[in-house]
């Protein structure tokens, strides 16, 4: 099995982090008009947006007198594939990394659903997955359907006051590996996850 990794983080007040805590509707410093995914956890992923984005969360600490955490996890995605994702093979690799690793046929059929549910709220046709969408909520439409209802995990790309960013959404929270989880400081606070809903 391989996995993924994916960083969230969290800021509370006092020196001390909390007990316990309940990561679910993050803010990431998202653009304002952003609908991220409701079924399922959304975590940064990857090197270009985690860094900037927890650098920026560090400032903002500082800034209000805050304290902060960070969460590191794995994400379990079945037999990794070096190949850009195909339809038939979401039954073994369970991650799509939208537009970086999909392939033309998935990239045209994710961008036909996704403007076919646009039009029925009377949006403009967008080039998603290609170019961002502020409608990444229309993700929780996509695992719905086959076969993307395979997946644990779609990847993607996302506007934040800082400039685009890598977001990932888990969508099968048995695919999060507890037992590998990293939390700072020193693992002080015991992490789960809500789906926002």
């Amino acid at each position: 099995m391989s996995s993924i990794g994916a960083k969230s983080f969290f800021f509370f007040e006092g020196k001390n982090p909390p007990k316990q805590l309940t990561l679910s509707n993050p803010n990431y410093f998202q653009h304002a008009n952003l609908r991220l995914p409701r079924k399922g956890i959304t975590f940064l992923y990857g090197n270009r947006g985690p860094g900037n984005l927890i650098g920026a969360a560090v400032r903002h600490a500082n800034d209000k007198g805050l304290g902060i955490g960070l969460v590191e996890v794995r994400v379990n995605v079945g037999e990794w594939s070096p190949d850009k994702a195909r339809l038939e093979a979401f039954s073994r690799c369970h991650v799509l990394n939208l537009p970086a690793r999909a392939s033309k046929e998935v990239m045209d059929d994710v961008n036909k659903k996704w403007n076919t549910w646009l039009s029925l709220d009377g949006a403009p046709v967008e080039k998603f997955p290609r170019q961002p969408s502020l409608r990444m909520d229309l993700l929780d439409k996509l695992v719905e359907q086959e076969p993307y209802c395979e997946l644990n995990a779609i990847v993607f790309d996302a506007m934040t006051i800082f400039g685009l960013a890598r977001f990932v959404t888990v969508y099968n929270m048995d695919a999060i590996d507890y037992d590998s989880m990293v939390v700072m400081p020193r693992d002080l606070t015991k992490v789960s996850f809500t789906v926002p809903g």
